[in-house]
């Protein structure tokens, strides 16, 4: 008694024990009492089947359900990301990515001006400057790819790759680019939204998503006292340096998608188990009962 006290006290504190202990009470009660039933009512072997059945045949609904509905009412895989592909230093045209060889930004606006525009404003610098961009989309500061292209950057950067650019004060960015993947709607109207959600759904291949973000090593002057910290501002001069990114759709369905195939396969097999078990019942009930023996 003495040394279960502080074993219930540990499971009693531990949260992680405490909910795998209560999934397997629900398991346990739930199914358990499911295949009592069963078992009273047509023997062991055939409740058990039954049981099993029954509990593959729901799991195979919820993985379809996981499936078809967004990620995260189910169990889910890695989801997408930024994965850096090269750094090219200076001219884009030393890139190992051909779309990107033709860019140029030498007659954009400001990075500075860029940031303070609509996405609305930005899509029509796009439109203007098609031909020294060759198809590459200009991205504005508040659109999400571009916060986490910069994101994955940040995080290349801060192991060390590029020398002297480890910290987040000692670069600026100025261009973020993307081009590829499926296509976006033009517009917010309701047949937009069916037609572009019907031509991806049928689009079984994910189109190659890349992104270019560019930066400039940049330095920090320290701030007066009583006065907010200054920015980060780019070195006159320097060099410009293009991180190509390329996008991981990554496997959040993957997970749903095994557990529908999983309990599918196995649902089906019982099934057909059964199925086999009830010919041979029935050819033994319809079988002629044997001739009285003359005694």
């Amino acid at each position: 008694m003495n040394t279960l006290v502080p074993t219930l006290a540990g499971i009693a504190w531990d949260p992680q024990i405490r909910g795998i202990l209560s999934v397997l009470v629900g398991v346990v009660v739930l199914m358990g009492s499911v295949y009592l039933l069963l078992a009273t009512n047509v023997a062991n072997r055939l409740g058990f089947m039954l049981a099993l059945t029954g509990i593959f045949g729901w799991m195979t609904i919820h993985g379809l359900v996981w499936v078809i509905y967004p990620p995260g009412s189910g169990p889910a895989g890695r989801g997408p990301s930024w994965e850096v592909q090269e750094i090219v230093f200076g001219d884009l045209s030393e890139s190992m990515l051909d779309e990107a060889h033709d860019v140029d930004t030498s007659t954009l606006p400001p990075p500075a001006e860029i940031d303070e525009l609509t996405p609305e404003e930005v899509a029509t610098i796009t439109e203007e400057h098609a031909d020294e961009l060759n198809e590459w989309a200009l991205l504005d500061a508040s659109d999400a790819s571009r916060g986490e292209a910069q994101t994955a950057v940040d995080a290349v950067l801060a192991e060390g790759v590029v020398p002297g650019l480890e910290e987040a004060t000692s670069r600026v960015f100025t261009y973020t680019f993307e081009t590829g993947g499926k296509p976006q709607r033009d517009s917010d109207s309701v047949i937009d939204r069916i037609s572009n959600r019907v031509a991806n759904t049928l689009t079984v291949t994910h189109p190659p998503h890349y992104a270019i973000v560019q930066m400039q090593p940049a330095t920090l002057e320290e701030a007066a006292p009583g006065q907010p910290p200054n920015q980060p501002e780019a070195v006159e001069g320097s060099q410009t340096i293009s991180v190509v990114l390329i996008r991981d759709i990554g496997e959040r369905r993957l997970p749903a998608t095994l557990i529908f195939l999983g309990s599918g396969l196995i649902f089906g097999l019982l099934c057909v188990m059964l199925h086999q078990r009830d010919r041979r019942v029935a050819e033994h009930r319809s079988a002629p009962l044997p001739a009285p023996s003359g005694g």
